[in-house]
């Protein structure tokens, strides 16, 4: 018996880590098949996840991530020789990358708190053996008030997640990211939380020039988030801000030489959502507004606006882009469902150095819009899914004598259909 315990243990822990959920929703996750394991009387181990086989096919070429698994919207157009779009080109691909690991430890008691420790990986290797840490965290809680270190969703990434079946989980009209962080969580009463976490960027870091010895190591101080959320049985809701401050450059070059950098750049950000359920209905919405959003796969960065040419010192400008989102899902075994979303790119603080460099994702995209349907059928351990992602991308020319707000739009559509399956154990 303890050979097979040994045996199990192992094996998991090259493998890893808790149901996709966390990513889509909870209400559909299936009871984990994998029994808890104790290792001692004040130690026990549970072990899930998933298998998840995703196809999708597109109309054109599109702006996306992870083998095409994160698709955000349409590919510019890009005229031949002939005058034919050369992105007009249909793509497909049936992928299993996004099965998922996890493994959730409770621990016993320490200064009076509960302790537990969580770690999940999935496979971005394609067909080579590649894990990806995708979490891996500690925690300390007691009645009123908790502790996190180490790796999980960013706080202002984390709630709500749409219930969509792409992998994309709404991006780019939500923030998506992961990030290493400490956090402190309080609850005055059942209902309510503050929240206040000092985070470091690790897999998803804001756009630098390396040239310039640009690094996430090199800010000032760590993104700051505080957050207030409220939840009950039926109904949640919160309102999020983060405090972002970024050296992008730590040497730079000048027909003098090379120099020190001091200059830093720092941002804010707001964002707000609501969830709520009655009976087989649910609906949750979202909106963030704010500056230098890059690391979070939404549009925006931050450009150069004055340059010296003796030191190679550069002064900054930050962008500035909203996006809204909503999420209506109807039903437990057949699911409707439909999502919809907006971003707009609102230009610079102040007018950037033309033709200047810009750090960041999407800077000659003015607009972008998408609605996405879907039909889930839930039953047991397995989901079936399939989704239609209509996307319209507005690209133009950048007007720099205007804060760099895109001009002479022109919207391109694309279409993305997707069916996925996933056993949950």
């Amino acid at each position: 018996m303890k050979k097979r315990i040994t045996s199990i243990v192992i094996l998991s822990l090259l493998l890893n880590l808790i149901p996709l959920r966390a990513q889509q929703t909870e209400s559909t996750t299936a009871k984990a098949l994998v029994p808890q394991i104790k290792f001692k009387d004040y130690i026990s181990v549970q072990f899930g996840g998933f298998v998840r086989a995703e196809y999708y096919i597109d109309n054109r070429e599109m702006v996306s991530a992870l083998d095409g698994l994160f698709a955000f919207f349409p590919e510019n157009k890009n005229p031949g020789a002939d005058g034919k779009d050369l992105t007009k080109v249909m793509q497909q691909n049936l992928s299993t990358q996004a099965t998922r690991f996890t493994t959730h430890i409770v621990g016993p008691e320490f200064l009076k708190a509960r302790s537990s420790a969580y770690f999940e990986y999935d496979f971005t290797g394609g067909n080579t053996i590649n894990f990806r840490l995708r979490q891996a965290w500690v925690k300390l809680n007691w009645e009123k008030a908790g502790i996190l270190l180490g790796k999980t969703w960013n706080p202002f990434s984390e709630t709500p997640f749409p219930n969509v079946v792409g992998l994309h989980t709404g991006v780019p009209f939500r923030p998506f990211n992961r990030a290493d962080q400490l956090r402190l969580t309080f609850n005055p009463t059942q209902n309510l939380t503050f929240l206040l976490a000092g985070v470091f960027q690790t897999e998803h870091k804001s756009k630098y020039d390396p040239s310039l010895s640009g690094d996430t190591r090199a800010n000032p101080i760590p993104e700051l988030h505080f957050q207030i959320r409220y939840a009950s049985e039926n109904f949640s809701a919160g309102i999020m801000s983060e405090f972002k401050g970024l050296k992008p450059a730590i040497r730079t070059t000048g027909t003098l030489g090379t120099f020190l950098a001091e200059e830093k750049l720092y941002t804010y950000a707001f964002s707000a959502y609501a969830s709520a359920t009655m009976s087989l209905f649910n609906v949750r919405i979202g909106g963030v507004y704010g500056q230098n959003l890059s690391e979070y796969f939404l549009q925006g960065g931050y450009a150069v606006k004055t340059l010296n040419e003796e030191t190679g010192a550069r002064t900054y400008t930050p962008s500035n882009s909203a996006t809204a989102w909503v999420n209506l899902n109807y039903g437990k075994k057949w699911v409707i469902g439909i999502f919809g979303g907006i971003q707009k790119n609102l230009g610079f603080c102040s007018n950037p150095l033309e033709g200047g460099d810009f750090f960041g994702r999407w800077q000659n995209v003015d607009h972008i819009y998408r609605i996405a349907p879907s039909l889930s059928y839930n039953i047991r351990q397995w989901s079936f899914q399939a989704e239609l992602d209509y996307n319209i991308a507005g690209y133009g020319k950048v007007d720099y004598s205007d804060k760099g707000k895109v001009k002479d739009v022109e919207d391109i559509a694309g279409i993305r259909g997707i069916f996925a399956t996933t056993f949950y154990f």
